[in-house]
């Protein structure tokens, strides 16, 4: 009995493996489309998911990879939302708690998701729920306005998407990510000092 009782527990429900199939290929065709640059286009692919427990979106377009379950080595290091090192690509790369870097605590656990952001050197971001992978009108999107010399306009006013009936912060990967190659090159830095 108790082993039927430990496994009807433990088993994944038929749903949750038709779920994870239908992101992983919505998510898969996003990438085999041919990549558009008519400007009259009015959808944004986005991802919807959990970050801590702050539901937001990102644009697919700013996103390079999406990994589940990486592997991530911790560090020993004073910057509280570097999770450790990943092993990515043939490379190793930082990964940060998106939580953290959005002004949550830093989970207990190691993220389920990461996404990889390329540049000059790559960057994961990793968060707990992968909840949808979503084309909004761009109608659904608010961004601030930004004045005649590139300064937005309104401070306290964050970017965000309407998800069904949700809005949802959007995050802006690569501002996130410059300010976080700020950070690492202002403490190389200090530390030569």
């Amino acid at each position: 009995m108790k082993s039927v009782l430990k496994d009807a527990v433990t088993a994944p429900s038929p749903g949750d493996g038709m779920r994870a199939a239908e992101l992983r290929a919505a998510f898969d065709r996003a990438f085999a489309e041919p990549v558009r640059v008519d400007q009259d286009d009015t959808r944004v692919a986005v991802l919807a998911l959990r970050a801590g427990a702050d539901a937001c979106v990102v644009r697919l377009s700013e996103v390079r990879g999406l990994q589940a379950r990486p592997t991530i080595t911790p560090l020993p290091t004073p910057v509280s939302d570097l999770l450790g090192l990943a092993w990515v690509r043939g490379a190793l790369v930082p990964v940060y708690s998106l939580a953290a870097l959005q002004g949550q605590p830093v989970p207990r656990e190691m993220p389920a998701w990461m996404i990889l952001v390329e540049g000059e050197d790559p960057v994961g971001l990793g968060f707990e729920e992968l909840l949808a992978y979503v084309k909004l009108d761009r109608s659904e999107i608010a961004v601030p306005p930004v004045t005649k010399d590139g300064v937005a306009g309104a401070p306290d006013v964050s970017p965000a998407a309407r998800v069904g009936d949700a809005l949802r912060p959007l995050i802006d990967v690569p501002t996130l990510v410059a300010g976080l190659r700020r950070r690492a090159f202002a403490a190389r830095a200090q530390k030569q000092e």
